[in-house]
């Protein structure tokens, strides 16, 4: 069963930033569903790496779009992803120090944050993106 599932309501405008978003879902997903089936640290350790790497990729390619177009609230969208980062972080080390009740933990976290950042602070650039020649 997923924890998130990816629909129309998800998106923001822009094809790109769109398929990355259900990349990320799909990654979250697939860390649920092997952390609910209590796979191995060599599974669960990976994927959340995966993770954590497309997430930096995805937000670097997001920011980039936001600089070209100019877009004005591009700074406190910044912050919003450093937050995020630096919270992954610490699930990371928790992880890798062998913290293993932060699974639920983590899966919620990350949908959360996902569905709602997407929801909110990403839905607002959308528009100005497309006025400004991003689809």
């Amino acid at each position: 069963m997923s924890l998130v599932v990816w629909s129309d309501k998800f998106s923001v405008g822009v094809k790109s930033i769109d398929d990355q978003h259900s990349v990320l879902f799909n990654a979250i997903n697939d860390l649920h569903a092997a952390m609910l089936k209590g796979q191995a640290r060599s599974v669960v350790g990976p994927l959340l790496h995966k993770l954590v790497d497309y997430t930096r990729e995805h937000f670097t390619a997001e920011e980039a779009m936001m600089e070209t177009a100019k877009y004005p609230s591009l700074d406190a969208h910044r912050i919003k992803h450093k937050e995020l980062t630096k919270h992954v972080e610490e699930y990371v080390i928790r992880f890798e120090s062998g913290d293993i009740t932060l699974s639920i933990q983590l899966s919620n976290f990350l949908s959360d944050w996902l569905t709602k950042h997407i929801q909110s602070t990403d839905q607002e650039y959308g528009p100005w993106l497309n006025e400004h020649g991003v689809r």
